[in-house]
């Protein structure tokens, strides 16, 4: 805006930007119908400190892009590790503060209206059996792809989009919103995203974190009571195990974390062993093996999660490989 924070309060009433904040929060929902659009449209063009007023939030909300780099994101990521409340503030002193480069819009003005009361959604639990993948809509517009055998909580409270991944693996596609932080807690840490998609693992002690596009906070808790954190961008990946260290981050094959989205794994030099608890994870129907000289066996390919049999038989057309099933649901590789 062309004048100073002074005058510009002078041309903003109070009534007028608790206004502005209601609409700013009504249009941030994607569903928010076009009735209702229009409706803002006459109230912000029936007097030019309306207009003004949500000039100026356009402005804040832009000044947040870069949110996740900003230390109140990673503190956030540490508060939800810790299992702290988000510190209160009024909003009238809130809003002086991100003119001044405060990367976060406060939660008063972005929420939805759904959850804008002051106590906690209770949680919904999702889950998938042994071959099953499930997309699990959420009603603030993220989406979550469930793997097999996997089994996540959702919550909502005004601070926090809560989710605890309790196994398995699955995909989160976040509706943006840099006031309402999405918090994956996985192992001995959380994920905090304000608009992004990425994949967490857990596998056996370690959880894995995959990051597709945008950013992401991480924080870990080691026995000790310290704090870890780390960030990813777009294509990187890394990896914390139960003692809250963190791995290096590291580049992603992109097609390979993807794979499972689409029911495949694309395998490069994976030993036997892994392949086969890969697939596994996918099948009632568990193959082992029987034969020591097997362990060292290495495979290439691409292989669909859902068709064990033709897997099967790329297993023995390409090395020296037979399955012999033991029982209705084990099949053992021989020699």
């Amino acid at each position: 805006m062309s004048m100073d924070r002074e005058n510009a309060n002078e041309r903003t009433p109070a009534g007028s930007q608790s206004e502005a904040e209601q609409w700013f929060a009504r249009l941030l929902d994607r569903h928010c119908p076009p009735e209702e659009r229009a409706a803002f449209e006459r109230w912000r063009n029936a007097d030019p400190a309306h207009a003004a007023a949500y000039r100026e939030l356009e402005l804040l909300w832009k000044r947040s892009e870069e949110a996740v780099k900003d230390p109140a994101v990673m503190a956030a990521a540490r508060r939800a590790l810790r299992h702290e409340p988000e510190p209160r503030a009024s909003r009238r002193w809130l809003l002086p503060a991100m003119a001044t480069g405060l990367a976060l819009l406060v939660a008063a003005i972005a929420l939805p209206r759904w959850v804008s009361t002051s106590t906690n959604v209770a949680a919904t639990t999702y889950a998938t059996v042994p071959g099953q993948q499930r997309s699990v809509p959420l009603a603030d517009g993220s989406l979550i792809l469930l793997d097999t055998d996997s089994e996540v909580s959702v919550s909502y409270s005004p601070d926090t989009r809560r989710v605890d991944l309790k196994q398995g693996q699955a995909q989160f596609s976040v509706q943006g919103n840099h006031a309402w932080p999405f918090v994956v807690h996985a192992g001995s840490g959380t994920v905090t995203a304000v608009g992004t998609q990425f994949q967490v693992r857990l596998d056996g002690d370690s959880t894995d974190v995959a990051l597709l596009k945008g950013k992401l906070a991480i924080a870990t808790q080691t026995p000790d009571g310290m704090t870890q954190s780390a960030s990813l961008i777009g294509g990187e990946g890394l990896a914390f195990d139960a003692s809250g260290h963190i791995t290096p981050v590291h580049p992603l094959d992109l097609q390979q974390a993807q794979g499972w989205t689409e029911g495949k794994l694309f395998v490069h030099d994976w030993r036997l062993p892994k392949l086969l608890l890969e697939m596994n994870r996918y099948s009632s129907t568990k193959l082992s093996i029987g034969d020591p000289s097997l362990q060292n066996i290495h495979v290439s390919g691409i292989f669909r999660t859902n068709d064990q049999q033709t897997f099967l038989q790329l297993l023995q057309q390409g090395w020296a490989i037979r399955a012999k099933r033991v029982s209705d649901t084990q099949v053992v590789l021989l020699r």
